[in-house]
């Protein structure tokens, strides 16, 4: 079965991940791109040409013509663009966080019940090769983990102006890339949240001026006595040429240990006018095959050929461990999730 699909926010993550994914499906006759659109008509029109479709100057245009509805688009319009497709009766992808907030998130989620629509958030680390390997070693070898430190940071290249420096469109950091982790350390614990401890500092001058955090850390207690520290940044010193995103990951279980971090092998520099690191990725903290790959799972879904990896379900727990662990670095206290 052939899904229609339209395409809502022709900027950076469309163009770094999904433009390439959407395409090979397309090619391969999963899909069917009829249109994009986006509020800067001219990368509405490039993203179509790229993928052979139409450009819309209005949504519920394209609503009209499409069963999917890809939401690609800033953070605090993921509830608005979403609930307006959901009551249009189509399906959505929508790229994380699921909302700015969780009262939001919680509207999607009984909007898409309500009319038996697919509702699924982009929580891409799922889909990556190394995860999935780490998670299915873990079970393998009945590690049984009881503790998992998840770090994801990178320098923000963006001015001081853009969205993601404002709380009130991005959730700051902690929301932003913090929901990557919550999400990660639900996910390799298969336990429930209990509380959270967390603790922010703002370390650019981007950061300040904004009156946000750049640098957080979490700490939070799951069911059966389990922990997990998240650890996100905006702030990491290293040009961005060095790449985008760093990684590390350590999990301890009663019957053994897994660490892993791309900075642990040697890696071989590039010299030119400025000493550079190996690119393989735009993406390093997660490879353009993994949204390949998600998004081929999602479109199964919705066609109900396979039961869903990550629900929205999955992705507003994600996203309520990151809102009160804002909330305690606020009050410098332990809140229960």
């Amino acid at each position: 079965m052939e899904v229609k699909v339209g395409v809502v926010g022709c900027g950076n993550i469309f163009n770094l991940a999904h433009k390439n994914a959407l395409s090979i499906l397309q090619r391969e006759g999963l899909i069917r791109v009829e249109g994009c659109f986006d509020v800067v008509e001219e990368r509405a029109s490039e993203g179509a040409k790229a993928l052979k479709s139409r450009m819309f100057k209005d949504v519920d245009e394209l609503l009209a013509e499409v069963d999917v509805v890809e939401i690609l688009t800033p953070t605090y319009t993921h509830a608005e663009l979403a609930l307006r497709a959901l009551r249009s009766g189509r399906h959505v992808i929508v790229e994380k966080p699921i909302a700015l907030g969780v009262e939001e998130a919680e509207k999607m989620v009984r909007e898409a019940s309500s009319r038996n629509l697919t509702l699924l958030v982009g929580h891409v680390r799922r889909f990556d090769k190394r995860w999935v390997t780490m998670k299915e070693v873990i079970k393998k070898r009945n590690l049984l983990p009881s503790h998992v430190r998840k770090v994801e940071v990178q320098n923000l290249p963006f001015p001081e102006n853009y969205w993601y420096w404002d709380e009130k469109r991005s959730g700051g950091v902690a929301l932003d890339l913090g929901v990557h982790v919550t999400d990660f350390l639900r996910w390799f614990l298969e336990s429930e949240p209990v509380r959270v401890y967390a603790v922010g500092k703002a370390i650019k001058d981007e950061a300040r001026k904004n009156g946000t955090f750049d640098h957080f850390v979490m700490m939070v207690e799951f069911e059966g006595g389990k922990t997990g520290i998240g650890e996100v940044s905006w702030a990491y010193p290293y040009p961005s040429r060095y790449g985008v995103f760093y990684h590390h990951v350590d999990v301890m279980g009663r019957n053994g240990r897994i660490r892993y971090t791309p900075l642990d092998t040697p890696v071989v520099g590039v010299a030119k006018a400025n000493f550079e690191m190996p690119r393989f990725s735009p993406l390093l903290s997660t490879f353009p095959d993994a949204f390949e790959r998600e998004l081929r799972h999602f479109f199964r879904v919705i066609t109900e050929e396979e039961e869903p990896i990550v629900t929205a379900e999955d992705a507003l727990i994600a996203l309520k461990i990151a809102e009160k662990a804002k909330e305690s670095a606020r009050k410098g206290e332990v809140v229960e999730v």
